[in-house]
């Protein structure tokens, strides 16, 4: 077990301009969450949409081997999943690939010594990049994740099912369907971009940006 493999500090985070630092708040970790690189708060953003992740805390130390020294090493991220997902917890390195490029054979080496250390201790080392982002999935979370921060009111939840129940229209008839006067528009658009957030509705977040001309549906677990 890496309960005591892998502990944590608390993140001190350093303005530089270089990269862009900040807090981003975390609903899965009811607290906000420091980062020190837009590409750390893009990981951030991403597991809270990721079904398999019920927590995750910035800057783990783990130690590990390298150059025949023992060395601490602070990781971006550590991931606890939950059980049923049958994943591993994981440690979570990212980087720019500019940045990753220009000292390779010192990242090389300090990521083949965290494997190492992560096999031991039974969690997965994850590297990434920002290629391993994709930019329309990311930029429509983005969007969503006003409305798991400031959820709207329930009011057309029901109406919104009833009418989603046998079909799939776009965003904006449903919400012609709905709304009684072009006053209701906004809550009634708001209301059904929630249920998205909520992983009640879907619709396609990878190839196409979020407008309210997407198809919408309820999600019953089918592709």
């Amino acid at each position: 077990m890496y309960d005591d493999a892998i502990t944590f500090g608390q993140r001190q985070i350093k303005k530089s301009y270089r990269s862009v630092t900040g807090h981003f708040p975390s609903v899965k970790n009811n607290r906000s969450i420091g980062f020190d690189s837009s590409l750390e708060k893009t990981l951030f953003l991403y597991l809270e949409f990721d079904d398999t992740v019920e927590t995750y805390q910035e800057q783990p130390r783990i130690m590990i081997i390298k150059n025949a020294k023992p060395q601490k090493y602070d990781v971006d991220c550590f991931v606890r999943r939950y059980k049923k997902s049958n994943l591993k917890d994981a440690l979570i390195e990212v980087k720019y690939l500019s940045e990753f490029e220009k000292f390779k054979d010192t990242y090389e080496k300090k990521f083949n010594a965290a494997k190492i250390r992560c096999d031991e201790i039974g969690v997965d080392f994850k590297f990434l990049t920002e290629l391993d982002f994709n930019e329309i999935y990311i930029s429509n979370i983005d969007f969503l994740y006003r409305f798991i921060l400031h959820p709207s009111e329930d009011k057309y939840d029901d109406i919104i099912l009833d009418v989603l129940k046998d079909k799939k229209i776009s965003a904006l008839e449903l919400a012609n369907l709905i709304m009684k006067s072009q006053s209701e528009y906004q809550r009634v658009s708001n209301n059904i971009w929630k249920l998205v957030a909520q992983n009640i509705l879907k619709t396609d977040l990878e190839n196409e940006k979020v407008t309210m001309k997407s198809f919408v549906e309820i999600n019953n677990g089918s592709n």
